[in-house]
């Protein structure tokens, strides 16, 4: 059973863009410390990564087994409130056999995900041991040698962790161990040039350096894969052809890439979207995020090359739907809003009415004699009445609120939140006045020689659980007296 939790398209796009950004926010924390100590940056670059995926506290656990037998030590704690804290090599803290065992039972998933109110006995005990409603644990592997596991907790309430974004958890991840790793075993290299290699070797992101005449310098494994070359000095060589000559908003790429180097130099960043074209000319979009870093006493430019394929077809799977949700709502022959969305909305106006105590106003409206109308003119010329009427009676209403059906065949209906009684007297008589206003001929109408229309009218406050249909059932018992009466008229009646 799945432990992840699922979002609209829409939702998922706004909530990648978070990741995305948290994830730069952390590459540049690892890139850009200075003076400043690891456990500083690595608190630094935490904090994003936590915010963007609500968790409260990031572990580290670095694999120490002998003779084949799992024992972890944890290395690093970042807590929300507390902030981060780096356990040097004299001081590491043991772990527990539960957590040991545990870890190890998952250490060869690409990432484990469990909830309190859905886990077995085994994961519940191992929540409780550490005080947490919900985990992320991304194991990690170096040299196909366990290293260690990264655990993203949730302490206040279950967390809600997206399967979509576990790429970026996953790199967040990577890079933390990468980078302790480098710490580990690389003491003899700069410190700038360290840097930049844990930036290279630890993420699944495309990168690749360049200096400041435009020339790639290095990249990683992930963009040799990416762009589908055989090896890291085929990318260096071939990179410059694929991209097509220009971009969509017409520039020369080349003149563009050189413009966003400029300013990352210039300013330390640059983010922008791309678009790229493969061997086989499959256009492939990308967004690429340019930091300046120190590299072997120089700045570059490091580039990280995200593919949003993925995200460019959820684009447009929302405004897809976006466009098929507005056709649910509207009247194919007028235009204006049909009964599904009168149902649907007066619903929700009841609910937000009755909490407030507020008022509602509701029209039924009826042209006379339609059906004798369309006997006279034809069906053709009836569906240009009922296109005129309804524009007519859209344009009488004004404010925002407000909204006008085609309740069905000849009737239409108006409902006006928050209007008390004089207010609807005095749309209904500017409705009246407006469609006569149109002179329609209609010979064989027996309430005049032109298309007119007949009104209920009814106001009442909206009590608790109140109902939608008892408005509905007054307004047309006035319409009903309206037509009693002689039509091409209104008829008022409180509720």
């Amino acid at each position: 059973m799945s432990q992840f939790s699922s979002q609209q398209p829409s939702d998922i796009l706004a909530h990648r863009v978070i990741m995305v950004a948290a994830m730069n926010k952390a590459l540049e924390q690892f890139c850009l410390f200075g003076e400043g100590t690891f456990g500083e940056a690595i608190s630094n670059a935490a904090r994003p990564i936590a915010d963007a995926v609500e968790t409260d506290r990031i572990l580290i656990f670095r694999n120490t087994a002998t003779c084949g037998a799992s024992s972890f030590n944890l290395l690093y704690r970042w807590d929300r409130s507390a902030g981060g804290q780096m356990f040097s090599d004299n001081a590491l803290l043991p772990v527990d056999q539960l957590m040991t065992e545990w870890i190890g039972a998952h250490k060869h998933e690409e990432y484990v995900c469990r909830r309190l109110s859905a886990a077995n006995v085994e994961d519940a005990a191992v929540l409780n041991s550490c005080g947490a409603k919900s985990l992320f644990a991304a194991p990690v592997f170096t040299l196909n040698n366990f290293w260690g596991a990264v655990l993203f907790l949730n302490i206040s309430e279950e967390g809600v962790f997206f399967e979509d974004y576990s790429d970026l958890t996953l790199s967040f991840a990577r890079l933390c161990a990468r980078a302790m790793m480098n710490l580990e075993s690389e003491h003899r290299l700069a410190e700038a040039e360290k840097r930049t290699r844990v930036m290279l070797d630890a993420i699944p992101l495309c990168c690749q350096l360049w200096t400041s005449e435009y020339k790639i310098i290095d990249c990683n494994e992930t963009a040799v894969e990416l762009f589908g070359f055989n090896n890291k000095h085929e990318f260096i060589n071939g990179y410059s052809g694929m991209s097509p000559k220009y971009q969509p908003d017409g520039q020369l790429s080349h003149r563009k890439m050189q413009q966003y180097i400029d300013k990352a130099f210039k300013d330390g960043r640059s983010l922008f979207d791309w678009m790229h074209q493969l061997p086989d000319d499959t256009l492939l979009p990308v967004e690429i995020t340019f930091v300046r870093v120190l590299y072997k006493d120089e700045f570059v430019i490091a580039g990280f090359t995200r593919d949003i394929r993925q995200i460019k077809k959820m684009e447009s799977n929302i405004l897809r739907l976006e466009s098929e949700s507005e056709k649910i709502y509207i009247d194919p022959l007028t235009g204006i809003f049909n009964r599904r969305f009168f149902d649907e909305t007066l619903s929700r106006l009841m609910k937000t009415l009755s909490r407030s105590g507020g008022i509602i106003s509701l029209l039924m409206i009826d042209i006379d004699f339609f059906k004798n109308y369309n006997d006279t003119y034809g069906h053709s010329e009836g569906d240009n009445c009922l296109r005129t009427v309804a524009e007519t009676l859209t344009s009488s209403v004004t404010r925002a609120d407000d909204f006008v059906v085609r309740y069905g065949g000849e009737e239409f209906a108006v409902v006006l939140p928050n209007t008390d009684e004089d207010g609807a007297r005095l749309l209904a008589d500017n409705m009246l006045e407006n469609i006569r206003a149109c002179n329609i001929p209609h010979e064989n109408s027996c309430a005049s020689d032109i298309v007119t229309i007949s009104i209920g009218v009814t106001t009442g406050k909206v009590p608790l659980k109140s109902r939608a249909d008892d408005f509905i059932i007054r307004a047309d018992e006035m319409l009903y007296m309206s037509k009693q009466t002689g039509r091409n008229r209104s008829t008022y009646g409180s509720l």
